[in-house]
């Protein structure tokens, strides 16, 4: 195997537009409230009023969407109190997956022609026991969307057509079986602040190719032996190197004879880049490190796997922008490019400077050719990162006082069709 490190820091430049938070209009009932447990630090509003708590349960409205001078434009929620951490957009929709504190878990529809968000879920997920936290989500259609909910359960819904009631599908995973209500759903160092990102989701090629994957496992929705299909282990990452260590895949992209699975390999504060490839041959360990220890230091070659230089951590988000060609967020701070050549694979680095974002960031998405990312209340947009390109922060400020909450997830489907989603939010965002 073959790796080559290529630095593309470029002219890395801050843009001066704007603030870098999110604040909504006074008073009109989509307004943030301040963090009710989601487990990360935050920083209070600067002069931003606060929404009675007495009205969390009351529908969010707006005279016309508010948008930011970049045309990220305020959705109105279901419910104010809602922890948006996942979203999947389509042509004239979006689903998402949200946590509460009043409801636990829910998903939700936005219709494009209504402008208008809904409950779609049976309410299920928060039977005894479940609910605690929900993993990613995929839509293969508008009228098909798998999520992963705590403690290890898959949940698939179906509707002949959109407007038609949703049926649900519950599958309890094989190896989540503990007795943590934690477990997969691990926390870990995000640049000097504890974060927590599910190590539990779901994502496919198509209707009929389905993969999830929970903790170090990976799953595929296939037939066992001529049997009915259900969610059978492919394969395990349990190679760890001392008791304190764990593996963790966080993420999965590709084609249908090409999938790639995101992870860590993970040691209290250290943590370094893993990376699995499935293809016609089967799976195959592309890159990974050894730890030197639980704190911060730099990963060591492991032998048979590409090291992943750059900001050490974990790869907790990836997308193919290409024919073998993937991008993937590391460390909360570069975004790295995988591209196979030949029998090999090229590394290229592109890193976000402090200058633009020293808070850790958690989403990557792509869209039109350009890079989004979202980090603690900002998004910022790369331009030609790996060409001398720039960085910059897209506004998403409504009024300008600061938000500091989190951006749970960045994600788009075109120009014209993006979303910015956390705390209490989702912004819209339809021009170019």
């Amino acid at each position: 195997m073959r790796a080559s490190l290529l630095l593309a820091c470029g002219a890395l430049a801050l843009s001066a537009a704007g603030a870098v938070a999110c604040a909504t209009s006074v008073n009109n009932g989509t307004e943030p409230l301040p963090d009710g447990g989601g487990g990360e630090s935050t920083i209070p509003d600067s002069g931003t009023p606060a929404v009675d708590a007495a009205d969390a349960g009351d529908e969010a409205s707006v005279d016309g969407p508010p948008c930011s001078q970049a045309g990220w434009c305020v959705t109105a929620l279901p419910n104010v109190d809602l922890m948006m951490k996942d979203i999947w957009p389509l042509p004239g929709r979006a689903f998402a997956v949200a946590e509460s504190p009043t409801l636990g878990v829910k998903v939700l529809e936005w219709d494009e022609a209504e402008a208008h968000w809904q409950y779609i879920d049976d309410g299920t997920q928060n039977d005894s026991g479940l609910g605690r936290w929900v993993g990613r989500l995929w839509a293969p259609n508008e009228n098909e969307i798998y999520y992963g909910v705590s403690p290890g359960y898959v949940y698939h819904g179906t509707r002949p057509a959109p407007g038609a009631a949703w049926s649900w599908k519950r599958y309890r995973l094989g190896s989540s079986s503990s007795a943590d209500p934690n477990d997969g759903n691990p926390q870990y160092w995000q640049r000097d602040e504890l974060a927590r990102t599910p190590a539990f989701g779901v994502w496919g090629t198509s209707s009929g190719d389905v993969y999830a994957w929970f903790k170090d496992t990976i799953y595929h929705w296939t037939s066992v032996d001529g049997g009915a299909p259900e969610w059978a282990p492919e394969y395990v990452a349990a190679d760890v190197d001392a008791s304190s260590e764990q593996l963790f895949f966080l993420g999965a992209a590709g084609t249908t004879d090409d999938v790639w699975f995101a992870g860590a390999r993970s040691r209290s504060r250290a943590g370094c880049a893993l990376v699995v490839r499935k293809t016609h041959a089967g799976y195959q360990r592309i890159a990974d490190g050894v730890l030197p220890g639980d704190y911060y230091a730099a990963c060591a070659q492991r032998a048979g796997a590409l090291l992943i230089g750059g900001t050490e951590g974990w790869l907790t988000d990836i997308e193919a922008v290409a024919t073998n060609q993937f991008i993937a967020l590391k460390g909360a701070r570069d975004v790295v490019r995988i591209s196979v050549e030949g029998d090999g694979y090229s590394i290229a680095v592109a890193p976000v400077p402090q200058t633009v974002s020293w808070k850790g960031l958690n989403s990557l998405s792509t869209a039109a050719g350009n890079l989004w990312l979202g980090g603690a209340g900002l998004v910022v947009r790369g331009t030609d990162v790996w060409d001398g390109g720039a960085y910059e922060l897209s506004t998403i400020s409504l009024s300008g006082g600061p938000l500091g909450r989190p951006v749970y997830q960045v994600r788009g489907v075109s120009k014209t069709n993006l979303w910015a989603i956390g705390v209490h939010y989702a912004l819209h965002k339809t021009t170019p």
